[in-house]
């Protein structure tokens, strides 16, 4: 078996685009020079999906099947299968399956593990059997929301780690950054380039700054970000399951609620769990089909069959369905169905410009200063996505050679490369401080301690306050230490907490001061961004016999 010419002490590395429907995996192709999505089971698309089974030699061992096996196998076994586990990760809430009436819990990470251990795998046999290249991939990138929570990461991390990979060649960048390294290895020139990453359960919307440099190659700046991470594919197509379960609510006289398991409408909870897998199946492919088609059938013949049969029949035509508001709770919060209560496919894409709105706002530029629109995440497809970014910014989107599905990946792959071979020229991106970063102090005011654009050197970035904190009372014994990020900075010195753009991140509290009178207390504050955008705030009372605390800041950028 040949191997690659190269100094891999650290091992290959796999960019993994670890996504909320479907997961993508790439390597950096060293013999071509290139970004090279692999297969999964002869597909470059895998759904994130995995379900479990009862191994027949052993009632006490659970077996698995992942991607298309086990999205297929969730329409018959749905209390067993486990779709979307992205959007759960940052929760401390189980999983909980059943199979052959026996109840198991699982922490998501484990869950996300355990898929991304088949990629790996999958990865691991593609490289040695069809590239001829020996060993397997002990390092990984992986890329992650721009507006992912410091859990998220850190359950993201964990994830890889019972993958199999390396802990200490587990890295994390931010989808939009690797994004653009795609863009950018296909353009080389300077731009302006607004990144739109509309996945299955986030939305980004990303400013970033190509130059090239002296040697010909991209240098990628991250202006500004902003997003929302409860905005996906996912409740684009409950705009369809709405209009389906319309039509179902007519076909029963109302008499059936396939979301309320203990309602006795004569349907067991095993029929309704079915019939729910079958909807968002139908749903999330008439979607997509509406992408290439004005009108889609959607047939679910039968779709229950107690207390009676009932067959769903229609059409669905793309004009109806960029109108359709949605009515139905179906499976979400209180909070979620509020955000989503009559709105339509055109008010969800309205959110997602109103994110471009405060990115540009935060990078201090206009529409008219975007060179160009790099579309990005299965949603992006939808036409009505590009009409609506044609209308703002006056242009169309970028013409990728990449589909936008594949982008992620394998600009994830590029970043391997960066990893594997750092003295090899190629596409930089220079990870920078995105807003200012400060605490809460004395009148609500907000005290910066780490300004926007600061270059994160590799091993992290640390700085501590100017002046340390005082206390402001006598015989104090504890401080609250409160984190904000100012999303959308401007020239004034004297900034409140409660203006505009002001972003609680995370409060904790010092305890154990030793008592003094006011002011003779001092508090020292240091804050560290690492590569990953992930910040840790230190708190150190400076007498002799003072205490500290560590902060690890739940949500930035």
């Amino acid at each position: 078996m040949g191997t690659l010419g190269l100094d891999l002490e650290r091992g290959l590395f796999l960019g993994i685009d670890f996504g909320t429907t479907n997961s993508v995996v790439s390597i950096y192709n060293f013999k071509d020079g290139e970004a090279q999505t692999i297969p999964i089971e002869g597909s470059n698309i895998f759904p994130t999906a995995i379900q479990f089974e009862t191994d027949p030699d052993n009632e006490n061992k659970l077996l698995r099947t992942f991607g298309f096996q086990a999205k297929e196998a969730a329409v018959i076994y749905p209390q067993n299968t486990v779709l979307s586990i992205k959007r759960y990760l940052g929760l401390d809430d189980e999983v909980t399956i059943n199979v052959d009436d026996k109840e198991y819990n699982f922490k998501c990470q484990q869950i996300a593990g355990e898929i991304l251990g088949y990629l790996k795998q999958k990865a691991d046999e593609y490289v040695q059997e069809e590239m001829n290249m020996a060993g397997e991939f002990s390092g990984c990138v992986i890329t992650v929301p721009a507006n992912s929570t410091d859990k998220q990461k850190k359950m993201t991390k964990e994830a890889a780690v019972i993958a199999g990979f390396d802990e200490d060649s587990v890295y994390l960048r931010l989808e939009p950054a690797a994004a653009a390294i795609s863009y950018a290895i296909n353009e080389r020139k300077n731009k302006k380039v607004l990144v739109y990453d509309f996945g299955g359960g986030t939305f980004d919307a990303c400013i970033l700054e190509i130059k090239m440099n002296e040697n010909e190659e991209p240098v990628i700046s991250i202006l500004s970000t902003y997003g929302d991470n409860n905005l996906g594919g996912n409740d684009i197509d409950k705009i369809i399951v709405d209009m389906i379960y319309e039509e179902f609510r007519k076909l029963t006289n109302d008499e059936i609620d396939l979301f309320d398991d203990d309602a006795d409408d004569g349907v067991s909870k095993r029929q309704k769990k079915i019939a729910l897998v079958r909807l968002f199946q139908a749903a999330n492919q008439a979607k997509e089909r509406l992408s290439q088609a004005k009108s889609t059938k959607v047939v679910l013949a039968p779709f229950i069959q107690e207390p009676k049969i009932v067959n769903i029949n229609m059409e669905i035509t793309r004009e109806v369905f960029e109108t359709h508001k949605r009515t139905n709770k179906l499976d979400d919060s209180d909070v979620v169905y509020e955000k989503f209560d009559g709105k339509n496919i055109v008010d969800m894409i309205d959110i997602t410009l109103d994110c471009i709105d405060k990115s540009l706002e935060s990078a201090k530029l206009s529409a008219s200063d975007i060179d160009e629109i790099f579309l990005v995440g299965g949603s992006s497809s939808i036409p009505l996505v590009g009409e609506k970014i044609k209308e703002k910014f006056g242009k169309e989107p970028f013409k990728s050679k990449i589909s936008p599905a594949l982008s992620i990946s394998q600009g994830a792959a590029y970043y391997c490369n960066m990893i594997m071979m750092p003295t090899v020229k190629g596409p930089v991106v220079q990870e920078k401080t995105i807003h200012p970063l400060g605490l809460e102090i004395a009148g609500k005011r907000f005290l910066e301690i780490v300004g926007s654009g600061i270059e994160i050197p590799e091993d992290g970035l640390t700085i501590e306050a100017e002046e340390p904190l005082i206390t402001n009372f006598d015989n104090v014994t504890s401080m609250a230490i409160v984190v904000y990020e100012n999303t959308m900075p401007d020239e004034k010195t004297n900034i409140f907490v409660n203006g505009n753009g002001m972003k609680r991140l995370a409060g904790t509290s010092l305890h154990g001061i030793p008592q003094a009178p006011k002011g003779e207390e001092k508090v020292k504050v240091v804050f560290n961004v690492g590569q990953d955008n992930m910040l840790t705030v230190t708190a150190k009372s400076m007498s002799d016999d003072g205490i500290i605390t560590k902060l690890s800041v739940d949500e930035l950028y």
